[in-house]
C-alpha cells in the first residue's frame, strides 16, 4: 500500500502529529491498514474492538470526533500498550467501512480546520482503496484463471494415474483460501472421510460421519451445496464431522458429489481461524468439484469392467484363467483343498434342438445350483461348454462326499424341471483331493474324471 501509506506520512506531518493510523472494520474488530507513529507501545498488526473504544465509536456513528483535550483513561483509544501522554485526539471515517485517527501529546490542536482537511484526505483515501481493491480483485481473478487452468491439467494427469487426488485436493485447497479440504464418501448409508489436504488434519481420515447430525452428512444427504459464512448459527451448534471432533470449522463450502442426480459423497473446504475461504472461488470449486464427481464415476466404471474380465458372461462363473491363478496361489502355499468337477453331457445337442439362449439359460440355472450347494467359500469356474471345476477348501471328507451328492441331486432336478429325460445320466460329477491325491496341479484337473460320482457312491 505503498499510496496508503504516502498519505498517512502526509497527515503526520502536517498535524505534526504523535499518531495517524487508517483502519478498516473486519467483523466486530479493526485491522490497521497504514500507520506513522513515535509510539514505541503501537503496534501495527495489533487489531482492536469496535465496542468501547474511541475509533470504533468514529466508525459506529460514522462522524467525526474532536476531543481538544484528551484527559481520561487511553485505554480508550485502544491503540496503545502503555500510556503515552496523549493530550488531543481527532477521528474521521471513511466511505470504505473504516476510520482515520490523529493524536498528538499537545492540548487543542485539532479544531473544525483540521476536522475540514481531514475530511479531504478521508475522501482521497477511499478512492486509493477502491482503486487498490479493484487491482486486488483483478490479480485475485487472474490467479484463480491460472489456478483452474493448473488444476485441469491435473484431472488429466489424475486420471493417466500419474498422480493422486490428494494431489489435486492440494491445488484446490490453495484456490479456495482454507485451512484443509476433505472429500467424503458415501458407503452402507454412511459418510466416511476419504482424503483430506491440509496440515494436522489426516486423523479425520476414514472417520464415520453421523447421519443427519454431521455439516458434512447434510450435504450429502441433501445433494445440494452449502456455503456457510463465518461464524455462521450452523457451525456452531452442529459438528463438521463428529460430536467431540478436536477442530472447530469458522467457514466452510460444501459441495456434492453426484451421479445420475445421485449423491455419493461430499468435497468440503473449511476455514479453522480468520474467514479466509475466497467467495470469488466459488463458481471455480463448483465446477471442479462435478469434474472431480466425474473421474470418481468414470473411476469406478473402469473398475467394474476390469473385475468383470475376470467373470464368464453366460454364468458369472470365474473365468478359467482367473481360477487357475487362484489354485496355483492355494498349491505354492499347500492349502488343502479338493477340486469337484461338473460336466454336463450333451451340451452341444441342446444348442442345435433348443438353441442358444436355452442352452445359456439352462448353464446360469447349474452355476447358481452349485453356489447354493457349495456355499459362498468356493470358487467355480466355467471351462467350456458345459464343464464346470469347484474348489472347496479343505480335504475329501464325508461331508464333501454328502456335498458332491446333494449337488447331484439339485442339478438332476434343474434340468428336469427343463423337461429333460434322463436327467440324472446327462451328469458326470468327481471329485479328488490336494494334495492327497496328487501335487500335479495339471494332474489334479485331471483327476477328478477318474473318481465319477458313481464311484463315490459305490
Amino acid at each position: 500500500m505503498g499510496m496508503i501509506d504516502g498519505l498517512s506520512q502526509l497527515i503526520f506531518n502536517i498535524y505534526e502529529a504523535f499518531t495517524v493510523a487508517l483502519y478498516a472494520k473486519d467483523n466486530d474488530r479493526l485491522n490497521c491498514l497504514s500507520s506513522v507513529t513515535f509510539a514505541k507501545s503501537f503496534r501495527e498488526n495489533r487489531s482492536i474492538p469496535i465496542e468501547g473504544t474511541l475509533p470504533g465509536w468514529v466508525l459506529k456513528h460514522n462522524e467525526p470526533l474532536i476531543i481538544p483535550n484528551f484527559d481520561r483513561d487511553e485505554n480508550a483509544l485502544g491503540y496503545y500498550g502503555t500510556n503515552e501522554g496523549i493530550k488531543s485526539f481527532m477521528g474521521y471515517p471513511m466511505e470504505t467501512d473504516g476510520v482515520i485517527i490523529v493524536d498528538s501529546k499537545k492540548k487543542y490542536v485539532f479544531t473544525d480546520k483540521e476536522k475540514k482537511i481531514l475530511s479531504s484526505f478521508a475522501s482521497i483515501i477511499h478512492e486509493e482503496l477502491e482503486r487498490e481493491k479493484k487491482l486486488l480483485d483483478r490479480e485475485d481473478t487472474l490467479e484463480e484463471l491460472y489456478a483452474e487452468k493448473r488444476i485441469l491439467s491435473l484431472f488429466s494427469e489424475l486420471n493417466q494415474s500419474k498422480i493422486s487426488v490428494r494431489d489435486v485436493l492440494q491445488e484446490m485447497l490453495h484456490l479456495s483460501g482454507g485451512d484443509f479440504c476433505f472429500i467424503g464418501m458415501e458407503k452402507r448409508g454412511k459418510l466416511f472421510i476419504q482424503d483430506v489436504a491440509g496440515p494436522d488434519v489426516y486423523d479425520e481420515i476414514k472417520k464415520e460421519c453421523h447421519p443427519g447430525e454431521s455439516i458434512a452428512s447434510m450435504v450429502m444427504e441433501g445433494g445440494r451445496e452449502m456455503l456457510l459464512p463465518h461464524n455462521s448459527g450452523y457451525l456452531r451448534e452442529k459438528p463438521l464431522f463428529f460430536p467431540g471432533e478436536p477442530m472447530r470449522a469458522r467457514q466452510f463450502f460444501g459441495f456434492p458429489l453426484v451421479s445420475d442426480d445421485v449423491p455419493f459423497g461430499v468435497i468440503g473446504f473449511v476455514a479453522l481461524y480468520e474467514p479466509q475461504l475466497k467467495e470469488s472461488a466459488i463458481g471455480v470449486l463448483r465446477s471442479l468439484s462435478s469434474l472431480l464427481a466425474l473421474y470418481y464415476t468414470s473411476l469406478w466404471v473402469k473398475q467394474h469392467l476390469e473385475r468383470l474380465k475376470d467373470f464368464d458372461p453366460v454364468t458369472g462363473a470365474l473365468q478359467f484363467d482367473a481360477f487357475l491363478a487362484l489354485m496355483e496361489k492355494m498349491t505354492k502355499r499347500q492349502d488343502r483343498f479338493s477340486l469337484v468337477s461338473v460336466k454336463l453331457l450333451n451340451v452341444s445337442t441342446y444348442n442345435k434342438k433348443m438353441g442358444v439362449e436355452f442352452t445359456n439359460d439352462l448353464l446360469r440355472k447349474v452355476f447358481q445350483v452349485v453356489k447354493y450347494c457349495t456355499g459362498s467359500q468356493s470358487f467355480v469356474t466355467r471351462k467350456s461348454g458345459g464343464h464346470f471345476y469347484i474348489a472347496l477348501k479343505g480335504s475329501e471328507t464325508f461331508e464333501t462326499r454328502n456335498m458332491v451328492k446333494v449337488l447331484h441331486y439339485g442339478i438332476s432336478k434343474s434340468l428336469s424341471e427343463e423337461s429333460l429325460s434322463d436327467a440324472g445320466s446327462m451328469i458326470e460329477l468327481g471329485m479328488t483331493s490336494f494334495p492327497e491325491d496328487t501335487q500335479d496341479l495339471w494332474e489334479l484337473f485331471e483327476k477328478p474324471e477318474e473318481k465319477k460320482l458313481r464311484k463315490i457312491i459305490e
